[in-house]
Protein backbone atom coordinates (compact mmCIF):
# COMPACT_ATOMS: atom_id res chain seq x y z
CA UNK A 1 0.00 0.00 0.00
CA UNK A 2 1.36 3.26 -0.83
CA UNK A 3 2.06 5.61 2.07
CA UNK A 4 -0.52 8.58 2.50
CA UNK A 5 0.74 11.16 4.99
CA UNK A 6 -0.11 14.80 6.32
CA UNK A 7 0.92 17.32 8.63
CA UNK A 8 -1.53 20.08 9.86
CA UNK A 9 -0.62 22.70 12.34
CA UNK A 10 -2.43 25.29 14.66
CA UNK A 11 -0.15 28.17 15.31
CA UNK A 12 0.17 30.56 17.70
CA UNK A 13 -1.23 33.86 17.17
CA UNK A 14 -0.97 37.68 18.90
CA UNK A 15 -1.46 41.24 17.89
CA UNK A 16 0.81 43.08 20.81
CA UNK A 17 -0.80 46.49 20.23
CA UNK A 18 -4.56 45.62 20.20
CA UNK A 19 -4.78 43.44 23.32
CA UNK A 20 -8.55 43.61 23.56
CA UNK A 21 -8.90 41.64 20.04
CA UNK A 22 -9.66 38.13 20.80
CA UNK A 23 -7.21 35.42 19.51
CA UNK A 24 -10.61 34.10 17.09
CA UNK A 25 -11.25 37.71 15.72
CA UNK A 26 -7.78 37.79 14.93
CA UNK A 27 -7.43 34.31 13.50
CA UNK A 28 -10.62 34.81 11.47
CA UNK A 29 -8.67 37.53 9.88
CA UNK A 30 -5.72 35.99 8.66
CA UNK A 31 -7.81 32.97 7.33
CA UNK A 32 -9.78 35.74 5.32
CA UNK A 33 -6.98 37.81 4.31
CA UNK A 34 -5.00 35.09 2.28
CA UNK A 35 -4.57 36.45 -1.08
CA UNK A 36 -5.26 34.08 -3.87
CA UNK A 37 -7.88 32.63 -2.36
CA UNK A 38 -10.68 32.13 -4.68
CA UNK A 39 -13.94 33.46 -3.20
CA UNK A 40 -16.82 30.52 -2.62
CA UNK A 41 -14.45 27.65 -1.95
CA UNK A 42 -14.81 26.05 1.48
CA UNK A 43 -14.25 22.81 2.90
CA UNK A 44 -17.29 21.36 4.63
CA UNK A 45 -15.73 18.99 7.53
CA UNK A 46 -17.98 17.78 10.42
CA UNK A 47 -20.58 19.84 10.29
CA UNK A 48 -21.79 21.12 7.12
CA UNK A 49 -20.23 25.02 6.73
CA UNK A 50 -21.94 27.65 4.39
CA UNK A 51 -20.14 28.33 1.30
CA UNK A 52 -19.59 31.93 1.89
CA UNK A 53 -17.67 30.97 4.85
CA UNK A 54 -14.31 32.69 4.50
CA UNK A 55 -12.86 31.72 7.34
CA UNK A 56 -12.46 27.56 6.17
CA UNK A 57 -10.91 27.46 2.75
CA UNK A 58 -9.55 25.19 0.00
CA UNK A 59 -6.28 26.00 -1.47
CA UNK A 60 -5.12 25.22 -5.00
CA UNK A 61 -2.24 23.47 -3.72
CA UNK A 62 -4.81 21.28 -2.05
CA UNK A 63 -4.48 22.46 1.34
CA UNK A 64 -7.14 23.42 3.97
CA UNK A 65 -6.54 27.05 5.72
CA UNK A 66 -9.17 27.52 8.53
CA UNK A 67 -9.80 28.66 12.17
CA UNK A 68 -9.72 26.34 14.92
CA UNK A 69 -10.25 26.86 18.38
CA UNK A 70 -9.01 30.41 17.97
CA UNK A 71 -6.08 29.43 16.08
CA UNK A 72 -5.09 29.37 12.29
CA UNK A 73 -4.48 25.83 11.07
CA UNK A 74 -2.85 24.85 7.72
CA UNK A 75 -3.62 21.33 6.80
CA UNK A 76 -1.37 20.19 3.92
CA UNK A 77 -2.73 18.34 1.37
CA UNK A 78 -2.32 14.49 1.00
CA UNK A 79 1.49 13.38 0.24
CA UNK A 80 3.11 10.12 -0.22
CA UNK A 81 6.46 10.76 1.20
CA UNK A 82 8.18 12.63 4.46
CA UNK A 83 10.26 15.12 1.70
CA UNK A 84 7.07 15.93 0.20
CA UNK A 85 5.59 16.82 3.71
CA UNK A 86 8.24 18.83 4.37
CA UNK A 87 7.69 20.96 1.18
CA UNK A 88 4.48 21.63 1.88
CA UNK A 89 4.36 21.86 6.08
CA UNK A 90 6.83 25.14 4.80
CA UNK A 91 4.13 26.31 1.86
CA UNK A 92 2.17 26.76 5.11
CA UNK A 93 4.38 28.60 6.97
CA UNK A 94 4.29 31.02 3.88
CA UNK A 95 0.46 30.86 3.59
CA UNK A 96 0.04 31.83 7.39
CA UNK A 97 2.45 34.82 6.64
CA UNK A 98 1.48 36.12 3.94
CA UNK A 99 -2.18 36.05 5.33
CA UNK A 100 -1.20 37.49 8.61
CA UNK A 101 0.45 40.54 7.03
CA UNK A 102 -2.53 40.94 4.94
CA UNK A 103 -4.48 40.90 7.48
CA UNK A 104 -2.47 43.08 9.40
CA UNK A 105 -2.99 45.46 7.13
CA UNK A 106 -6.74 45.40 6.99
CA UNK A 107 -6.94 45.46 10.92
CA UNK A 108 -4.32 48.52 11.22
CA UNK A 109 -2.32 46.41 13.55
CA UNK A 110 0.65 44.18 13.63
CA UNK A 111 -0.15 40.24 13.81
CA UNK A 112 2.41 37.65 15.00
CA UNK A 113 2.42 34.22 14.10
CA UNK A 114 4.18 31.32 16.30
CA UNK A 115 4.80 28.28 15.13
CA UNK A 116 5.15 26.75 18.49
CA UNK A 117 2.66 24.65 21.08
CA UNK A 118 2.30 26.99 24.07
CA UNK A 119 2.21 30.21 25.69
CA UNK A 120 3.16 28.67 28.77
CA UNK A 121 0.17 30.07 30.32
CA UNK A 122 -1.54 26.65 30.40
CA UNK A 123 -2.60 26.71 26.63
CA UNK A 124 -1.17 24.14 24.09
CA UNK A 125 -2.49 23.81 20.48
CA UNK A 126 -1.14 20.97 18.57
CA UNK A 127 1.10 19.87 15.18
CA UNK A 128 -1.14 16.86 14.37
CA UNK A 129 -0.10 14.46 11.76
CA UNK A 130 -1.79 11.48 9.67
CA UNK A 131 -0.76 8.56 8.24
CA UNK A 132 -3.09 6.22 6.24
CA UNK A 133 -3.32 2.57 7.29
CA UNK A 134 -5.18 -0.60 6.16
CA UNK A 135 -8.13 -1.37 8.08
CA UNK A 136 -7.15 -4.95 8.40
CA UNK A 137 -4.59 -3.97 10.29
CA UNK A 138 -5.70 -4.38 13.80
CA UNK A 139 -5.93 -1.16 16.46
CA UNK A 140 -4.04 -3.48 19.33
CA UNK A 141 -1.14 -3.94 17.55
CA UNK A 142 -1.25 0.00 17.05
CA UNK A 143 -2.28 0.65 20.45
CA UNK A 144 0.75 -2.10 21.79
CA UNK A 145 3.88 -1.19 20.00
CA UNK A 146 2.84 2.98 18.92
CA UNK A 147 3.15 4.76 22.43
CA UNK A 148 6.95 3.46 22.86
CA UNK A 149 8.10 5.09 19.56
CA UNK A 150 5.85 8.06 19.99
CA UNK A 151 7.37 8.58 23.30
CA UNK A 152 11.24 8.03 22.69
CA UNK A 153 11.09 9.73 19.57
CA UNK A 154 11.06 13.33 21.30
CA UNK A 155 14.67 12.67 21.44
CA UNK A 156 14.29 13.86 17.99
CA UNK A 157 11.22 15.63 16.92
CA UNK A 158 11.06 17.92 20.20
CA UNK A 159 11.43 21.53 19.60
CA UNK A 160 12.98 22.47 23.01
CA UNK A 161 11.27 24.58 25.43
CA UNK A 162 12.24 26.99 28.45
CA UNK A 163 10.10 26.47 31.66
CA UNK A 164 8.75 22.70 32.86
CA UNK A 165 5.14 22.56 33.34
CA UNK A 166 2.09 23.40 31.74
CA UNK A 167 2.30 27.03 32.91
CA UNK A 168 6.06 27.17 32.75
CA UNK A 169 6.25 26.75 37.09
CA UNK A 170 9.52 25.38 36.96
CA UNK A 171 12.66 26.44 35.83
CA UNK A 172 14.96 24.29 33.65
CA UNK A 173 14.78 23.87 29.81
CA UNK A 174 12.85 20.62 28.17
CA UNK A 175 13.18 18.66 24.76
CA UNK A 176 9.57 19.05 23.61
CA UNK A 177 7.04 21.58 24.24
CA UNK A 178 3.49 19.18 24.67
CA UNK A 179 4.35 16.50 26.54
CA UNK A 180 3.52 18.07 29.88
CA UNK A 181 -0.12 18.40 28.71
CA UNK A 182 -0.62 15.21 27.85
CA UNK A 183 -2.32 12.59 30.53
CA UNK A 184 -3.84 9.39 28.92
CA UNK A 185 -2.71 6.64 27.28
CA UNK A 186 -5.72 6.42 25.07
CA UNK A 187 -8.49 8.46 24.02
CA UNK A 188 -10.72 10.45 21.39
CA UNK A 189 -9.86 13.88 23.16
CA UNK A 190 -7.19 16.56 21.47
CA UNK A 191 -7.81 19.68 23.47
CA UNK A 192 -8.49 17.57 26.85
CA UNK A 193 -6.72 15.14 28.96
CA UNK A 194 -4.67 14.29 25.57
CA UNK A 195 -4.05 11.16 25.13
CA UNK A 196 -0.62 9.52 24.24
CA UNK A 197 -2.85 7.36 21.51
CA UNK A 198 -5.49 9.70 19.75
CA UNK A 199 -8.65 6.92 18.68
CA UNK A 200 -9.98 9.53 16.60
CA UNK A 201 -11.62 7.14 13.49
CA UNK A 202 -12.04 9.37 11.14
CA UNK A 203 -10.17 8.07 7.81
CA UNK A 204 -11.78 10.54 5.03
CA UNK A 205 -11.61 7.68 3.00
CA UNK A 206 -13.79 3.98 2.43
CA UNK A 207 -13.63 3.39 6.49
CA UNK A 208 -13.87 -0.44 5.57
CA UNK A 209 -10.35 -0.45 3.71
CA UNK A 210 -9.06 2.34 5.61
CA UNK A 211 -8.30 4.12 9.05
CA UNK A 212 -5.93 7.22 9.65
CA UNK A 213 -3.68 7.25 12.41
CA UNK A 214 -3.82 10.81 14.36
CA UNK A 215 -0.99 11.59 16.23
CA UNK A 216 -1.35 14.34 18.19
CA UNK A 217 1.73 14.08 20.17
CA UNK A 218 4.64 15.92 17.78
CA UNK A 219 6.15 19.54 18.30
CA UNK A 220 5.58 21.83 15.67
CA UNK A 221 9.76 22.07 14.16
CA UNK A 222 11.28 25.00 12.82
CA UNK A 223 13.99 22.51 11.25
CA UNK A 224 12.94 20.93 7.83
CA UNK A 225 15.19 18.17 8.56
CA UNK A 226 13.40 17.34 11.81
CA UNK A 227 10.18 17.64 9.89
CA UNK A 228 11.21 15.22 7.43
CA UNK A 229 12.54 12.89 9.90
CA UNK A 230 9.42 13.29 12.49
CA UNK A 231 7.32 11.96 9.06
CA UNK A 232 9.22 9.73 7.66
CA UNK A 233 10.43 7.58 10.80
CA UNK A 234 6.60 7.40 11.70
CA UNK A 235 5.81 6.42 8.28
CA UNK A 236 8.66 3.73 8.27
CA UNK A 237 7.70 2.06 11.82
CA UNK A 238 4.14 1.94 10.84
CA UNK A 239 5.24 -0.12 7.39
CA UNK A 240 7.36 -2.15 9.76
CA UNK A 241 4.32 -2.35 11.93
CA UNK A 242 2.12 -3.68 9.40
CA UNK A 243 5.51 -6.54 8.44
CA UNK A 244 4.96 -7.50 11.68
CA UNK A 245 8.71 -6.58 12.66
CA UNK A 246 8.93 -4.57 15.35
CA UNK A 247 10.57 -5.61 18.53
CA UNK A 248 8.22 -6.20 21.27
CA UNK A 249 8.72 -2.79 23.46
CA UNK A 250 5.76 -1.70 25.75
CA UNK A 251 6.33 1.20 28.16
CA UNK A 252 5.10 0.53 31.42
CA UNK A 253 3.87 3.90 31.58
CA UNK A 254 3.87 5.87 28.18
CA UNK A 255 2.52 9.13 30.41
CA UNK A 256 5.27 9.39 32.99
CA UNK A 257 8.12 8.46 30.71
CA UNK A 258 6.99 11.19 27.88
CA UNK A 259 7.48 13.88 30.34
CA UNK A 260 10.37 12.20 31.94
CA UNK A 261 12.06 11.66 28.55
CA UNK A 262 11.62 15.85 27.66
CA UNK A 263 12.89 17.10 30.48
CA UNK A 264 16.32 14.69 30.25
CA UNK A 265 18.43 16.84 27.99
CA UNK A 266 21.30 14.46 28.95
CA UNK A 267 19.36 11.53 27.06
CA UNK A 268 19.79 9.33 30.19
CA UNK A 269 16.89 8.41 31.83
CA UNK A 270 15.50 4.80 32.16
CA UNK A 271 12.11 4.01 31.36
CA UNK A 272 10.32 1.21 33.14
CA UNK A 273 8.99 -1.49 30.17
CA UNK A 274 5.90 -3.84 30.79
CA UNK A 275 8.61 -7.10 30.36
CA UNK A 276 10.64 -5.30 33.33
CA UNK A 277 13.66 -4.21 31.56
CA UNK A 278 14.17 -0.63 31.56
CA UNK A 279 15.62 1.16 28.45
CA UNK A 280 16.55 4.84 27.72
CA UNK A 281 14.66 6.93 24.58
CA UNK A 282 18.05 6.27 22.91
CA UNK A 283 17.80 2.73 23.23
CA UNK A 284 13.96 2.40 21.84
CA UNK A 285 15.10 4.92 19.19
CA UNK A 286 17.91 1.97 18.09
CA UNK A 287 15.97 -1.02 18.60
CA UNK A 288 13.59 0.49 15.97
CA UNK A 289 15.85 1.92 13.56
CA UNK A 290 17.27 -1.76 13.67
CA UNK A 291 14.28 -3.12 13.14
CA UNK A 292 13.17 -0.63 10.20
CA UNK A 293 16.59 -1.19 8.49
CA UNK A 294 16.26 -4.75 8.37
CA UNK A 295 13.11 -5.09 6.83
CA UNK A 296 14.51 -2.28 4.60
CA UNK A 297 17.15 -4.97 3.87
CA UNK A 298 14.04 -7.62 2.55
CA UNK A 299 11.82 -5.29 1.21
CA UNK A 300 13.39 -1.67 -0.05
CA UNK A 301 10.48 -0.48 -2.24
CA UNK A 302 8.73 -0.42 1.15
CA UNK A 303 10.40 2.05 2.60
CA UNK A 304 12.18 5.83 2.39
CA UNK A 305 15.88 4.19 2.17
CA UNK A 306 17.45 7.78 3.07
CA UNK A 307 15.11 8.23 6.05
CA UNK A 308 16.09 4.98 7.55
CA UNK A 309 19.89 5.78 6.90
CA UNK A 310 19.36 9.51 8.34
CA UNK A 311 17.80 8.34 11.54
CA UNK A 312 20.70 5.62 12.10
CA UNK A 313 22.92 8.30 11.90
CA UNK A 314 21.26 10.86 13.65
CA UNK A 315 21.32 8.29 16.81
CA UNK A 316 24.16 7.05 16.36
CA UNK A 317 25.63 10.60 16.54
CA UNK A 318 23.71 11.32 19.75
CA UNK A 319 25.17 8.04 21.27
CA UNK A 320 28.25 9.68 20.38
CA UNK A 321 27.90 13.63 20.60
CA UNK A 322 24.58 15.07 20.94
CA UNK A 323 26.36 18.42 20.72
CA UNK A 324 27.09 17.38 16.44
CA UNK A 325 23.26 17.06 15.78
CA UNK A 326 22.85 20.87 16.57
CA UNK A 327 22.29 21.46 12.51
CA UNK A 328 19.30 18.10 12.63
CA UNK A 329 17.49 18.70 14.88
CA UNK A 330 15.28 21.83 17.08
CA UNK A 331 15.95 21.21 20.76
CA UNK A 332 19.91 21.04 20.55
CA UNK A 333 19.74 24.07 18.10
CA UNK A 334 17.68 25.91 20.18
CA UNK A 335 19.64 24.18 23.60
CA UNK A 336 22.95 25.50 21.87
CA UNK A 337 21.93 29.05 21.04
CA UNK A 338 20.08 29.39 24.74
CA UNK A 339 23.66 28.50 26.46
CA UNK A 340 25.06 30.64 24.36
CA UNK A 341 22.93 33.76 25.34
CA UNK A 342 23.23 32.67 28.73
CA UNK A 343 26.89 32.58 28.89
CA UNK A 344 26.75 36.45 27.10
CA UNK A 345 24.66 37.25 29.99
CA UNK A 346 27.15 36.22 32.16
CA UNK A 347 24.77 33.85 34.06
CA UNK A 348 25.60 30.06 35.67
CA UNK A 349 23.28 27.72 33.47
CA UNK A 350 21.75 26.87 36.82
CA UNK A 351 20.72 30.31 37.06
CA UNK A 352 20.20 31.01 33.59
CA UNK A 353 16.50 29.49 32.99
CA UNK A 354 15.25 32.34 35.12
CA UNK A 355 16.25 34.67 32.82
CA UNK A 356 13.25 36.08 31.42
CA UNK A 357 15.38 37.08 28.35
CA UNK A 358 15.62 33.19 27.56
CA UNK A 359 11.95 32.80 27.81
CA UNK A 360 11.96 35.57 25.40
CA UNK A 361 14.71 34.32 22.57
CA UNK A 362 12.42 30.55 23.34
CA UNK A 363 9.73 32.66 21.70
CA UNK A 364 11.66 34.87 19.42
CA UNK A 365 12.62 31.53 17.91
CA UNK A 366 8.88 30.51 16.84
CA UNK A 367 7.98 33.36 15.39
CA UNK A 368 7.22 33.22 11.88
CA UNK A 369 6.54 36.92 10.54
CA UNK A 370 9.63 38.92 11.15
CA UNK A 371 13.58 37.30 11.33
CA UNK A 372 14.66 35.35 14.50
CA UNK A 373 17.13 33.47 16.15
CA UNK A 374 16.45 30.41 13.66
CA UNK A 375 16.55 32.38 10.64
CA UNK A 376 19.97 33.81 11.27
CA UNK A 377 21.22 30.44 12.14
CA UNK A 378 19.50 28.79 8.62
CA UNK A 379 21.04 31.30 6.55
CA UNK A 380 24.19 31.17 8.00
CA UNK A 381 24.60 27.30 7.07
CA UNK A 382 23.60 25.69 10.12
CA UNK A 383 20.62 24.60 10.02
CA UNK A 384 20.64 21.27 7.17
CA UNK A 385 18.62 21.82 4.46
CA UNK A 386 15.38 19.39 3.17
CA UNK A 387 13.78 20.99 0.18
CA UNK A 388 14.83 23.74 -2.24
CA UNK A 389 12.84 27.63 -2.16
CA UNK A 390 11.72 26.69 -5.07
CA UNK A 391 10.45 23.51 -3.97
CA UNK A 392 8.67 25.40 -1.44
CA UNK A 393 7.33 27.91 -3.45
CA UNK A 394 5.89 25.18 -5.69
CA UNK A 395 3.93 23.86 -3.59
CA UNK A 396 2.23 26.99 -2.17
CA UNK A 397 0.96 26.94 -5.56
CA UNK A 398 0.81 23.49 -6.93
CA UNK A 399 -0.90 20.20 -5.33
CA UNK A 400 0.92 16.95 -5.31
CA UNK A 401 0.43 15.43 -8.63
CA UNK A 402 0.65 11.25 -6.83
CA UNK A 403 -2.53 11.65 -4.35
CA UNK A 404 -6.25 12.87 -5.15
CA UNK A 405 -5.07 16.14 -3.77
CA UNK A 406 -4.52 16.97 -7.26
CA UNK A 407 -8.11 17.23 -8.78
CA UNK A 408 -8.96 19.14 -5.46
CA UNK A 409 -6.17 21.90 -5.64
CA UNK A 410 -6.74 21.76 -9.74
CA UNK A 411 -10.40 22.27 -9.64
CA UNK A 412 -10.33 25.46 -7.44
CA UNK A 413 -7.23 27.03 -9.45
CA UNK A 414 -8.88 26.47 -12.44
CA UNK A 415 -12.76 27.17 -12.20
CA UNK A 416 -13.06 28.58 -8.26
CA UNK A 417 -16.46 30.04 -8.89
CA UNK A 418 -17.75 26.63 -9.90
CA UNK A 419 -16.31 24.93 -6.87
CA UNK A 420 -19.36 24.55 -4.76
CA UNK A 421 -17.88 22.51 -1.49
CA UNK A 422 -15.00 20.57 -1.54
CA UNK A 423 -13.80 17.88 1.20
CA UNK A 424 -10.74 15.64 1.33
CA UNK A 425 -12.79 12.62 0.19
CA UNK A 426 -15.32 14.51 -1.90
CA UNK A 427 -16.22 17.58 -4.21
CA UNK A 428 -19.25 19.34 -5.37
CA UNK A 429 -18.26 21.28 -8.86
CA UNK A 430 -20.94 23.24 -11.77
CA UNK A 431 -20.30 22.87 -14.88
CA UNK A 432 -21.21 25.72 -17.90
CA UNK A 433 -24.90 24.50 -18.26
CA UNK A 434 -25.62 24.79 -14.36
CA UNK A 435 -25.67 20.93 -13.73
CA UNK A 436 -23.37 19.97 -10.46
CA UNK A 437 -21.26 16.90 -10.18
CA UNK A 438 -20.30 15.31 -7.02
CA UNK A 439 -17.11 13.85 -7.19
CA UNK A 440 -16.03 11.06 -5.10
CA UNK A 441 -12.52 11.44 -3.93
CA UNK A 442 -12.82 8.48 -1.24
CA UNK A 443 -9.51 6.75 -2.63
CA UNK A 444 -6.39 8.75 -1.35
CA UNK A 445 -4.43 7.34 -4.80
CA UNK A 446 -7.22 7.65 -6.78
CA UNK A 447 -7.71 10.53 -9.01
CA UNK A 448 -3.87 11.82 -9.31
CA UNK A 449 -2.36 13.47 -12.47
CA UNK A 450 -1.55 10.78 -13.91
CA UNK A 451 -4.75 9.07 -14.16
CA UNK A 452 -6.90 11.27 -14.92
CA UNK A 453 -4.78 12.43 -17.23
CA UNK A 454 -4.26 15.98 -16.77
CA UNK A 455 -6.29 19.14 -17.14
CA UNK A 456 -4.92 21.79 -18.95
CA UNK A 457 -7.32 24.97 -18.63
CA UNK A 458 -11.03 26.01 -17.26
CA UNK A 459 -12.41 24.87 -21.04
CA UNK A 460 -11.65 21.10 -20.14
CA UNK A 461 -13.00 20.90 -17.03
CA UNK A 462 -16.44 20.05 -18.33
CA UNK A 463 -14.96 17.05 -20.42
CA UNK A 464 -13.46 16.19 -16.94
CA UNK A 465 -16.56 16.52 -15.12
CA UNK A 466 -18.60 14.26 -17.58
CA UNK A 467 -15.81 11.56 -17.68
CA UNK A 468 -15.58 11.30 -13.68
CA UNK A 469 -19.71 11.09 -13.45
Amino acid sequence: MTRVMGIETEYGIHAPGAPDLHPAVLSAAVVAAYPGIATGTTLEWDDPIPIEDAHNRVLANGARLYVDHAHPEYSGPEVTTARAAVAYDLAGDAAVVAAARAASEVLGVEIGIYKNNTDSHGASYGCHENHLLPRSLPWERIRAALPAFLVSRAIITGAGRVGIGQHGERTGFQLTQRADFFEKREGIQTTQRRPILNTRDEPHAAPSRYRRLHVITGDANRSPFTTWLKAGTLGSFLTCLQASALPDLQLADPVAAFRTVSHDATLSERLPLTDGRQLTALDLQEAFAEAVAGDAVRRPEAYELDVSAAWSLLLADLRADRETCADRIDWMAKLHLLQAYAARLGLDLDDAWREPRLAQLDLAWARLDRPGPFDVLENGGRVRAVVTAAEVAAAGVEPPSDTRAWLRGTLVRLVPERVLAASWDWMAVRDTDGRVHRLDLSEPTGLTAERVGGVADAGAVDALLRRLA
